[in-house]
């Protein structure tokens, strides 16, 4: 299978992460279609529930390193049809005919349809609503396509929302490394359709901290 990752021109954590799943899992055709990188200003939050991403190896030093392609971004068109699944790492917009190409694949931290957007790990906890990863088919709509796999994210009594947040990323990780063996061994929930989210505003955060305790009561 040819894999190719899609993501920043730039040092990014979650890439060299997925890569490093998929080659040690002796998955080794996998290049790189690289974004520009579009630095974006700070924001102060309460809780930084992922780690911090524009850090380590950059991609170009990844492929580098293990003799793989790197594709600029302008040039999807070109190598649409030379690769069996793209994987989303990080990207910018895509365009509306190479994301309905049924060839993206990209993994939601909510548990779409019922949480979509931005900070979706939040918005679950304030809203008590079950927290988990989905991998889906991309297509033009946000947080949409067909979902291939759910993953709920376990949550333990000696839990805190840092080594929660450590979990649910941990899985986001593992199911695009191991998307195949996800996608075959797949649970697919049914839930209602919830509204898209924005990014939480600080003030938010604090009552997100406040109802964690409520929220680990509820599903542990």
């Amino acid at each position: 299978m040819k894999i190719c990752i899609l993501t920043y021109d730039a040092p990014h954590l979650k890439t060299s992460q997925v890569f490093h799943v998929l080659k040690n899992r002796e998955m080794l055709d996998v290049d790189f279609l690289l974004m520009p990188f579009i630095e974006r200003p700070g924001r102060e939050v309460a809780f930084q529930h992922r780690p911090e991403q524009f850090v380590g190896v950059a991609p170009r030093t990844l492929a580098a390193a293990y003799d793989r392609v790197v594709h600029d971004y302008d040039n999807w068109q070109q190598v649409l049809d030379q690769y069996d699944q793209f994987i989303v790492c990080g990207s910018n917009l895509i365009e509306r005919e190479f994301a309905n190409s049924g060839k993206i694949l990209n993994c939601h931290s909510g548990l779409i349809p019922a949480v979509r957007g931005l900070d979706s790990f939040k918005w679950a906890i304030l809203n008590q609503s079950p927290i988990g990863n989905t991998l889906h088919q991309l297509d033009e709509y946000a947080d949409a396509g067909v979902v291939l796999a759910h993953s709920r994210t376990p949550i333990y009594s000696g839990d805190t929302l840092q080594s929660f947040a450590v979990r649910h990323y941990e899985s986001e990780i593992w199911m695009l490394g191991n998307f195949d063996t996800v996608i075959k061994s797949a649970t697919v929930e049914e839930f209602e359709v919830g509204n898209p989210t924005k990014r939480m505003p600080i003030t938010v955060e604090q009552e997100m901290l406040l109802a964690f305790d409520a929220y680990k009561t509820k599903y542990c």
